[in-house]
């Protein structure tokens, strides 16, 4: 990895991370508020009952007979179990075609690309800040989830949201590794955005159908978002640890090819 090309590329992309980031705390903060309020509300139970059986499965709600009103359950809901994963679909997108396609589409490339470095360097520094950048984003967010609970007295299991903060940032990476790959199969930054975009909306809609009905469950297996379920990791139902390792060789898989790619794809310089 260049050391030099790391940092110039992180310090482009700060602002950037520092605004997905500080709205995803301030988000947070407001949500972890409410959330007393709401559960000290008598009509609380009834209004998950009163929702569309499809729309309460897709979001995670339980309508059971004893309504689950755990900071678990409402954090999933509002935030972890679908807003969290198409903020950082639309991220992982953006920024895979920001390090890659944005700058061989401009000729910006062509300043590393000549100097005395290789390109599997090159590509190993830009996906080093790729990383880097979702694991900012993750770890902002798990920090305002510590902070906002430890400021309105909430106990939470730390431990449980450091897990899912790790499969999140995996399934961050999967999604990152696969738009990186077309950002490289694609000449320009609409082609590469647009198919990446709508692989990951067919990903995402599977995951929803899967979510709608029993007879649909079986689709899960089909996406990287069924690995992703964040109420069962906060409540310690499930270990994130086959997800973890699923999505690491998927990621590790598809960077391996982009790597071969980008050494032999014809740039100009």
């Amino acid at each position: 990895m260049n050391d030099t090309l790391y940092w110039v590329m992180l310090k482009q992309k700060g602002k950037k991370i520092l605004g997905y980031s500080m709205g995803l705390v301030l988000y947070e903060w407001i949500i972890t508020w409410i959330y007393p309020i709401i559960i000290q509300s008598p009509a609380i139970e009834e209004i998950p009952r009163s929702l569309p059986s499809a729309v309460t499965r897709a979001f995670g709600v339980s309508t059971g007979k004893e309504v689950d009103l755990s900071y678990e359950a409402y954090i999933s809901a509002q935030l972890f179990g679908r807003l969290w994963t198409l903020i950082i679909s639309f991220y992982s997108i953006n920024s895979a075609n920001a390090l890659l396609a944005q700058p061989v589409e401009q000729g910006f490339m062509a300043y590393p690309l000549s100097a005395p470095v290789s390109r599997a360097e090159i590509l190993n520094t830009q996906i080093g800040v790729l990383l880097t950048e979702l694991a900012l984003v993750t770890g902002t967010t798990l920090g305002g989830i510590y902070t906002s609970t430890a400021h309105f007295e909430i106990t939470i299991d730390k431990w449980q949201y450091f897990r899912l903060g790790i499969i999140a940032f995996s399934l961050g990476t999967a999604i990152s590794a696969y738009s990186l790959l077309l950002a490289l199969l694609f000449d320009t930054v609409e082609e590469s955005e647009r198919y990446a975009s709508a692989l990951t909306f067919a990903f995402y809609g599977l995951d929803v159908v899967a979510s709608l009905s029993d007879r649909f469950s079986g689709l899960k297996h089909l996406t990287p978002f069924g690995l992703f379920r964040p109420q069962e990791v906060l409540q310690g139902k499930i270990m994130p640890t086959k997800g973890f390792v699923v999505l690491g060789v998927i990621s590790t898989l598809t960077l391996v090819i982009a790597r071969i790619l980008f050494s032999r794809k014809d740039l100009v310089v």
